[in-house]
């Protein structure tokens, strides 16, 4: 292995522990609802918002973020974006209202999304073009690590120490990854502004990707998949506290390891270089379905689990093998704003299903969100499908022609 090839691993290492440690902070309060509710002294259905209003604000942050990912250095913007988390969620340990604890979740909501908004597209930068799958796989992985990492992590350290000082680890590590970044990514960094335009013209194109065709299924697709899968998951700590299992938060951590099937999201990405995007992606959604169905309708903890992980490893197939498909859909130099549009679509989803369902599961408790998950997910392989019918469908110079147009 050459000198260049262990400094480009070595970045893609960091980038990728950048990524899951923010990912972590956005999702880490899902275990911990019930602490949450006693801690602040409410009802356990308003602790939801903790995690609404936090994924809100990150998924929303990624529309503002995207186009500055395009024109200024991303491990820059990177490591502004751990420092601020770091900060926010000090406060948030520190606060003893609710209401200032959400507006400081808001925030790091906010921060945390500076981190994957600047390291997808410089991942892709970074990468060499015939491991291209693998890289984008590996940074789709650590995100989605991250969502286990904060269920898991912070439901044991809750568990043992409680949620204010378990945030403050978090904090430590954060100011700890940023020293990292500015030692490794930083200093050593050869990336420049991939665009030369304006931030106004930058944030014009973001919006007409929404409106092209392709990127348009492709988003739509992301936001169905993550509404139905973030749903379950959500849910699925209301499930386990309840009667008849009584779970405490480090139970429903060591539940939520199960979605360590994330990690076949590298290999998924591999494989489609070889067999085609589609012929992995749609068999993954059809999976996530069944799983949806174990979860929903099992009475035992194997076999939730069980669905849980499937869950996983069907969603994981698909997500990297979505980004590189829009990053095959849109021009190079939009990269930036394409992947955090798409990163918006996707927990702006997963956001919207913990609002929306939260009636729902009210009044038909778990059976209705079994029930509203699945179709989301049924919506999300109907837009696919019919997406790659079409694709089938393109002669070898439409296809051409698709790709000289996105460079």
């Amino acid at each position: 292995m050459t000198e260049a090839e262990r400094s480009v691993k070595l970045k893609a290492g960091i980038a990728c522990l950048m990524v899951m440690t923010a990912v972590a902070t956005v999702f880490m309060t899902q275990s911990i609802f019930l602490e949450i509710s006693t801690s602040f002294h409410i009802d356990i259905s308003r602790a939801r918002f903790a995690f609404s209003v936090t994924s809100l604000c990150y998924s929303t942050a990624f529309f503002f973020i995207g186009p500055l990912a395009d024109r200024f250095n991303p491990p820059k913007i990177a490591i502004t974006g751990l420092v601020a988390l770091s900060v926010m969620i000090f406060c948030a340990a520190s606060t003893t209202r609710f209401s200032l604890f959400i507006t400081a979740m808001g925030l790091t909501g906010f921060s945390a999304a500076l981190i994957p908004a600047s390291m997808f597209p410089h991942m892709t930068s970074l990468a060499p073009k015939e491991k291209l799958g693998i890289y984008v796989g590996a940074i789709v992985a650590s995100g989605t690590l991250g969502i286990v990492l904060g269920r898991v992590a912070m439901g044991i350290l809750t568990a043992q120490f409680g949620w204010p000082f378990a945030f403050r680890v978090v904090s430590a590590l954060l100011v700890t990854l940023a020293t990292l970044g500015m030692l490794f990514l930083v200093e050593q960094s050869d990336s420049r502004p991939t665009s030369p335009k304006g931030i106004a013209e930058l944030y014009l194109r973001s919006i007409k990707l929404v409106t092209s065709p392709r990127p348009l299924a492709l988003l739509s697709t992301g936001f169905f998949l993550f509404f139905g899968f973030l749903g379950m998951v959500t849910f699925l700590t209301y499930r386990l506290v309840a009667p008849p299992f009584y779970f405490t938060s480090g139970d429903v951590g060591w539940v939520s390891l199960a979605g360590i099937t994330a990690l076949i999201a590298p290999f998924a990405g591999n494989l489609s270089q070889r067999t085609g995007p589609f012929k992995v992606s749609v068999p993954g959604l059809a999976l996530c379905i069944i799983a949806t169905q174990l979860m929903g309708w099992a009475q035992s903890i194997p076999v939730i689990t069980l669905g849980l992980l499937l869950l996983f490893a069907g969603a994981y197939c698909c997500q990297p093998l979505i980004f590189l498909l829009i990053g095959q859909s849109v021009p190079r130099q939009s990269l930036g704003s394409a992947s955090s549009l798409y990163i918006l679509v996707c927990i702006g989803g997963g956001s919207l299903s913990s609002m929306v369902l939260g009636p729902i599961w009210t009044s038909y408790g778990w059976t209705g969100i079994t029930l509203a998950c699945s179709a989301s997910l049924a919506m999300a392989i109907t837009v696919l499908g019919m997406l790659a019918r079409h694709t089938a469908g393109l002669d070898e110079s439409q296809k051409e022609g698709i790709e000289q147009q996105v460079g």
